[in-house]
């Protein structure tokens, strides 16, 4: 920006759900509320470029904004309109509390309602304020402690969907959970009887947080625009071009454009300002494209905008999509220098799609172009693979991917596309493409032992733990860290012949997000970053535990993207902290001038490319229920439909019981779900985080093996505790242990019978039996598995695994094991009784765990039941 925005602080004390964790906002959120203010007086559009970081959604920079003004004498804030926005796009503000006796102090400074005096400190009047604040000094604290409303409560908000009828307005939205809690009914019935309407009517509420749908269409952005006509117009048009709102938004371009058209058919020259708002540096080249083409199709609103010249502003984002972190962590926006050890390693592969590049521009049938794009995708994803084709084919089998899906990620499959491209008799470039076909059927074989990134990651690996040295392997998926532990579990390449068990003591394998997530961890290990996605970069360039060396494996492509993310990033002075690390890169990584930008970020997957398993796998694999024929169809509000049998488990989310152990979430059966719920829906990312967490926790969990061996294991399991009991035979030692089952169980609890207990400890009959001849042969009762399990002597952790994914699924059908394997895993993570898992799990992989489930939230916008089903009512 031209001229540098006034700091922006919330100025008020903030606290999470549980009331005693202190808040801050990032310093990211104020950056950009100081643009936003800035904006709304200047009346100058502008764009703000976040990085390396970026925010989940934006509406905390609006309640810093409106704090700012409420400590300048304004009580009517700022009305901001945002665009896109998710339906969850109230998720921070739902979950920061403000301290609810500042906020009382704040109103008495600026309060009007006494007669015949006005207050010199209010510079914006709004009378009808001072009730709807002071209700606030009325509340008592109740059994749980002290109560401070949400900011969501607190701002009036507004949402337009897709089909758009009308803004609802909110004032039954306003302090809303504060109501709900207090058990004084007269303190209830006061609130409620508060004229809140002035405040919340979308004309002049003040403090108006608007937010139109990323799914609205065009004629839903007329209708919801036109109607603010006549009442006080937004401030600001905040707008969202940050990766979470791109990613599942393909004509995102094209949609912010024709959102301006329609602000402008409303407003004209009256148009607020804009603040566009990005996180990666190309994505403002690609925006003023848009811009200038629709321009010249004579659109006002976009040649209204280019005259603005969209002035840049950098501003270092240090989170991972929160707006909000504990009052005590620091953020490195100024790290110290380190080593950083840079490796290009996938030449032949960059050679051979630079000549399908070259073959592809100069084709004009479009199926010829897309084929060649998707061949050229791949072989740069095979490229950045950590492991090698013969070990993900195996995966792809073992973990039930269906052939369709399977098929996606073998070459044959994009060269036989190719083929048909080269037989066609009106090619004209036949020696040159198959060439290319040769080229990428030797790719294909010579990575069957390693992919030249893994093999350097070989490389690397024993040098650096030579000695007492310990490294960590830093992935940016975790299917591609499985991949790679499967690759050097079978590893023979090392001097002598060595496998890799001589070095598994010294090495361990991370997925960036979990390692994000040892706030407080001493580093005292090498970082080998395998490939770099926006988690990683992040932390390789502002984490202060860094090690030094650091070294960072890179495919050519991934380097180029690199080169030309930095090379944005230097131009502007806002980064200029980063400077000593971002030139430790950028003097390592070589020039590509024969990779021009449009190819380089035509991309589905916005960071850095790899294999995106969890996006092409999670709803085929995690959450179909293809062979029930009662299974209902869930239609989500991603545009994903999922199938979910009536009797099984889900998991909903409320904000309201953020407070309680399982922070928000809580179970019902699919039966009870109505359209309009917040439902969890397992990907597979997330189903690998919690899966290496329970690994370190000690969870008998063997990767990729299927039901037959959780079975086998509990099996084993109990034969070798049973053998622990004192007794000479079974019978003697199934007595000794019903004796003690009886007492655990206490007088009121039915005891099983003696023959019963012998049974269960005589799992030894099952072996040798076939899989679908073996049963658990365990308490098919809860609270007789539990004493079981603990007078046999079992791992609490271990028994509550094996109940919830051998024991329970058996009792009934079946079901594929990657639809198994999520639900086990949402419910030791989710039930009420997961805190025996989560104790055993640090703070803060529990937190992140969390986190990352609150991002696995999907609105049911429809259920589509079998023909002839009819929910009860």
């Amino acid at each position: 920006m031209s001229k540098e925005a006034p700091p922006a602080v919330f100025a008020l004390p903030l606290w999470a759900d549980d009331a005693t964790t202190s808040l801050k906002t990032a310093t990211s959120v104020e950056a950009l509320a100081s643009e936003l203010l800035h904006a709304a007086e200047t009346k100058v559009s502008g764009l703000v470029l976040l990085w390396p970081g970026s925010l989940r959604s934006l509406g905390m920079v609006h309640a810093v904004a409106c704090a700012v003004r409420w400590h300048q004498g304004d009580k009517q804030g700022v009305r901001t309109l945002v665009y896109p926005a998710k339906a969850n796009f109230l998720q921070a503000l739902n979950h920061a509390h403000i301290d609810r006796a500042a906020l009382v102090r704040l109103a008495q400074r600026l309060e009007e309602a006494v007669s015949g005096c006005t207050n010199s400190s209010v510079t914006v009047s709004l009378p009808q304020k001072d009730a709807f604040w002071f209700a606030l000094n009325s509340v008592r604290a109740d059994a749980s402690g002290e109560i401070h409303p949400t900011l969501a409560e607190l701002l009036p908000h507004f949402f337009a969907d897709k089909d758009f009828q009308s803004w609802k307005a909110c004032d039954g939205d306003l302090l809303r959970y504060v109501k709900a809690r207090i058990t004084d009914v007269d303190h209830r019935r006061a609130l409620s009887n508060l004229s809140l309407r002035a405040i919340g009517e979308i004309d002049n509420a003040p403090d108006a947080l608007l937010a139109v749908s990323w799914k609205a269409s065009e004629a839903d952005m007329q209708q919801c625009l036109k109607s603010l006509r006549n009442g006080r117009q937004p401030d600001v048009l905040l707008l969202d071009a940050t990766r979470a709102l791109r990613r599942d938004n393909p004509s995102w371009k094209t949609n912010i454009v024709k959102f301006l058209d329609c602000a402008w058919e409303v407003w004209r020259e009256r148009i607020p300002p804009v603040l566009l708002v990005i996180d990666e540096p190309h994505v403002r080249t690609q925006l003023g494209q848009e811009l200038e083409k629709r321009a010249k199709k004579n659109s006002p609103a976009a040649a209204w905008l280019l005259r603005s010249g969209l002035p840049v502003r950098g501003a270092i984002c240090a989170v991972s999509g929160d707006s909000l972190m504990p009052q005590v962590r620091p953020e490195p926006l100024k790290p110290e220098s380190r080593q950083i050890v840079v490796n290009v390693v996938d030449t032949e592969a960059a050679n051979v799609i630079e000549m399908l590049t070259r073959i592809r521009n100069a084709v004009t049938n479009p199926t010829w172009a897309d084929a060649m794009d998707a061949a050229a995708g791949y072989l740069a994803r095979l490229a950045a693979l950590p492991s090698s084709t013969r070990v993900l084919v195996n995966w792809l089998g073992e973990a039930d991917v269906p052939m369709a899906v399977r098929q996606n990620y073998a070459w044959p499959v994009y060269k036989s596309k190719l083929e048909v491209i080269r037989n066609d008799p009106t090619f004209g470039e036949r020696p040159r493409l198959e060439r290319v076909i040769t080229k990428g059927d030797e790719m294909w074989r010579n990575y069957e032992n390693g992919t030249p990134l893994a093999r350097m990651l070989a490389e690397l690996i024993e040098q650096r733990t030579r000695g007492t040295e310990k490294c960590s392997l830093v992935f940016t998926k975790p299917t591609a860290r499985r991949l790679a532990e499967r690759y050097f579990e079978t590893y023979d390449g090392y001097p002598e012949g060595a496998g890799f068990e001589v070095l598994r003591d010294c090495v361990r394998f991370v997925v960036s997000r979990n390692l994000e997530a040892e706030t407080d961890a001493p580093r005292n290990e090498t970082l080998i970053f395998v490939g770099l996605d926006e988690v990683s970069l992040r932390m390789l360039v502002l984490e202060p535990r860094i090690s030094s060396p650091a070294y960072v494996l890179l495919t050519r492509r991934n380097a180029a993207y690199l080169k030309a993310t930095i090379k944005a990033i230097r131009a502007l002075a806002g980064f200029a902290s980063l400077s000593s690390r971002l030139d430790a890169l950028w003097h390592q990584l070589p020039e590509f001038p024969d990779i021009d930008e449009y190819t380089l970020f035509k991309r589905g997957d916005f960071v850095l490319p790899t294999f995106s398993f969890e996006q092409g796998l999670s709803s085929v694999v995690n959450e179909h229920e293809e062979h029930d024929p009662n299974a209902w169809e869930l239609v989500l509000d991603s545009g994903a439909v999922v199938k979910r049998s009536p009797a099984a488990r889900a998991y909903l989310y409320d904000p309201a019981l953020g407070h309680t152990s399982t922070r928000g979430f809580k179970g019902v059966d699919v039966l009870n779900l109505q359209e309009g719920d917040r439902l969890f829906v397992m990907s597979l990312e997330l189903r690998e985080l919690t899966e290496a967490a329970l690994k370190e926790a000690g969870v008998p969990i063997s990767h990729d093996r299927r039901f037959e061996e959780d079975l086998r294991r509990y099996h084993r399991t109990v034969s070798d505790l049973a053998a622990q009991i004192p007794g000479t035979t079974l019978s003697l030692r199934a007595a000794h242990l019903h004796e003690a089952i009886t007492h655990a169980l206490g007088p009121k609890g039915a005891p099983p019978a003696e023959g019963t207990v012998r049974a269960w400890l005589d799992v030894d009959r099952y072996a040798g039996r076939s899989f679908d001849d073996a049963k658990p042969g365990a308490p098919r009762n809860e609270a007789h598995f539990k004493a079981f399990a603990k007078t046999l002597g079992m791992n609490d952790i271990h028994a509550v695994y094996f109940w919830k994914a051998v024991i329970q699924p058996l009792r009934g059908v079946r079901r594929a094991d990657g639809r198994r394997v999520s639900d086990v895993y949402a419910e030791m993570l989710l039930e009420p009784e997961s805190t025996v898992v989560h104790r055993r799990l640090r703070p803060e992989v529990v937190k992140m765990l969390f986190e990352r489930a609150k991002e696995n939230i999907h609105t049911v916008e429809a259920i589509r039941k079998p023909q002839g089903e009819v929910k009860n009512e």
